[in-house]
Order: structure tokens, then C-alpha cells, then sequence
């Protein structure tokens, strides 16, 4: 559901995914986020899975840097890092901001199960 904010959040995440990085390491590892953010905006209806795929994604974008990190120090990667080096930790922010709105969706959904 499109209205919801963290859809918009996974939007957005999926969005930042896409900027091609200079090796095809650090290209996969983004696009493995995006696809995991992507396929968490169409799973609106199981919200438990949604919160799950929200984490993998936190840490698949959190694991990139990793990557990066193996990259310079087998002299692959320069150590000047462009401005795009920032937009994988701000996807891990915006799906930890996801993650919290659906947790937040289903403790409201059980707390008025009980009220009936």
C-alpha cells in the first residue's frame, strides 16, 4: 500500500540501490538491497515477513561497506570515496525507519484484535 510511510521509506531505498558503483562486487551487494527492499514494499499484507526483509536489507546494505572495505585493502578500490559511498547507510536507515512503522502497524493490528 503506497499510502503507508514505510513503503515510501523502501521506495526510497530502492531508489538510492540504484546508482552503479565502480565494481561489479559493490554493484551486486547494492542491487541484492534494492531487490530485498523491493520485494518488502509488495509484502504490505504479512507484516512479520515485511519486518524480517526490512532487516536483511539492513544488514545487505550494512554488509557492503564490508565489501568496500575488502576491496581496499586488496588494492581494488581507490581510497577516495565519491559521494555515493553515503547512500548505502542512508538505505539502511530508511529501512530501519520501514522497520519500525510496520512493527508499529502490527502492534496496532493486535491491540485491536483484542478490543473485539
Amino acid at each position: 500500500m503506497i499510502q503507508r510511510k514505510q513503503t515510501l521509506f523502501l521506495l526510497i531505498a530502492v531508489i538510492l540501490g540504484m546508482v552503479h558503483f565502480q565494481s561489479w562486487a559493490l554493484f551486486g551487494v547494492q542491487m541484492l538491497a534494492s531487490a530485498i527492499s523491493l520485494i518488502a514494499i509488495f509484502l504490505f499484507k504479512r507484516r512479520p515477513l515485511q519486518a524480517n526483509l526490512c532487516l536483511g536489507a539492513i544488514l545487505v546494505n550494512l554488509a557492503w561497506y564490508v565489501v568496500l572495505a575488502v576491496k581496499i585493502q586488496q588494492g581494488l578500490a581507490t581510497e577516495t570515496l565519491p559521494m555515493t559511498a553515503t547512500l548505502p547507510i542512508i538505505a539502511a536507515i530508511l529501512c530501519l525507519l520501514a522497520r519500525r512503522g510496520v512493527i508499529a502497524d502490527e502492534k496496532l493490528v493486535k491491540a485491536a484484535d483484542r478490543l473485539r
